[in-house]
């Protein structure tokens, strides 16, 4: 059994950075799971993988996305278990892996962020604009 890393990496990884996105008021991914099929009401996604393939100056769909589920009865229960678990013990996971158009992708979230340097003492750091 394959042991995977929630983080964020490419083949070479030349920028870094993080995201934050907010649930769309009409459901999100887990909303657009069931309705698809993909997971049932007793399920929880705990992750989301999201990436582009190689891009050479334009972009063509499909975007690649998995989605980290487990069984479940709510967030608290899911949060708890999780943090329960020592920090080196991977977490059991079912995958649903998918193919999607980019606009369907961000159309899951109500606002999506994405930050990225190349610089690793630049993350997280204050800025200010010059005037």
């Amino acid at each position: 059994m394959t042991v995977e890393t929630l983080l964020a990496s490419t083949q070479y990884s030349d920028l870094k950075g993080g995201a934050a996105a907010d649930r769309a008021d009409n459901g999100g991914p887990s909303e657009w799971l069931r309705q698809n099929g993909h997971i049932t009401d007793d399920e929880f996604v705990v992750g989301i993988d999201f990436s582009v393939g190689e891009n050479h100056g334009v972009h063509r769909d499909p975007v690649y996305v998995s989605f980290l589920i487990v069984e479940t009865r709510g967030f608290d229960n899911v949060a708890a278990h999780i943090a329960a678990l020592p920090a080196d013990e991977p977490v059991e996971v079912r995958n649903v892996s998918v193919d999607m158009a980019l606009v369907d992708f961000f159309a899951l979230f109500k606002r999506f962020n994405v930050t990225l340097t190349p610089i690793a003492a630049m993350e997280g750091r204050a800025y200010r604009y010059a005037d």
